[in-house]
């Protein structure tokens, strides 16, 4: 049996002295899609900070077993500067590559995700909020990571426009064969991007539990993914507390 591509022992963390997440156990398999769910404030964001090493954990280990991932956040967080083209370049310039390779690499990574090449030479603040999107994710794979943390990436773009960004990430993943934590508050997200679903517990007290997902992402209908939501939210208790908000603890 292979070992998973990320594990997490026991994680727990505090701000200010109060905790905010506790003894989380989650393992991630070789490429495979987790998506993870919780009312607001549950600690969701905290938790993918802290598998990706963006912070430590007060408690517990984080064993990483892919070679290089990537973050792709709420907000597209480019750099204002830069063109969209030099903003994923940028990335491939880190990962060891020449400036004229870079920008190759950068170019067949932004046609990618459906990115017009008579846009690249804009800069962010020329660009429309999914443009913007489809950049910051274009980043995300241009150095060819095999495990990628998603911390809400489509919350801000309307119905359509998430639809189509959930199909790159779909497409992404099945074709670069690289797995993910999706941290998501949108249970229909979760149905089409994930092969599991684990959901934490209100207050950040480990994972209450997970869910298979049957059938391959990009393959269910939308009947069988509204199906699929209605059941978790009105028969499964493990959704109970899904859609509760606790402003106090917002992470």
């Amino acid at each position: 049996m292979s070992s998973p591509s990320l594990a997490l022992r026991r994680v727990s963390h505090a701000f200010l002295g109060r905790e905010v997440i506790s003894k989380i156990n989650l393992e991630i398999a070789d490429h495979e899609v987790v998506a993870l769910v919780g009312p607001s404030g549950c600690g969701k964001s905290t938790l993918a900070h802290i598998a990706a090493g963006l912070s430590e954990p007060k408690e517990g280990r984080v064993i990483r077993g892919y070679a290089r991932h990537s973050m792709v956040f709420q907000e597209p967080r480019l750099m204002p500067w830069a063109t969209a083209l030099e903003n994923v370049a940028y990335v491939a310039r880190l990962s060891g590559l020449s400036r004229r390779r870079a920008r190759a690499a950068a170019a067949q990574s932004t046609e990618r995700v459906g990115f017009l090449p008579e846009d690249l030479d804009k800069f962010p603040v020329e660009l429309s909020g999914g443009m913007r999107q489809r950049i910051a994710i274009a980043r995300a794979l241009v150095a060819n990571p095999d495990f990628i943390y998603f911390d809400e990436p489509f919350t801000a773009l309307d119905a359509a426009l998430k639809h189509r960004m959930q199909d790159i990430v779909i497409e992404a993943s099945q074709s670069g064969r690289f797995g993910a934590l999706f941290v998501t508050h949108d249970l229909t997200e979760a149905a089409r991007i994930a092969s599991r679903i684990a959901v934490m517990h209100p207050t950040g007290q480990g994972i209450m539990g997970l869910r298979d997902i049957s059938g391959r992402p990009g393959m269910r209908s939308e009947r069988e993914l509204f199906d699929l939501t209605q059941h978790w939210q009105h028969d499964d208790p493990l959704f109970r507390h899904v859609h509760d908000v606790d402003e106090r603890r917002i992470a």
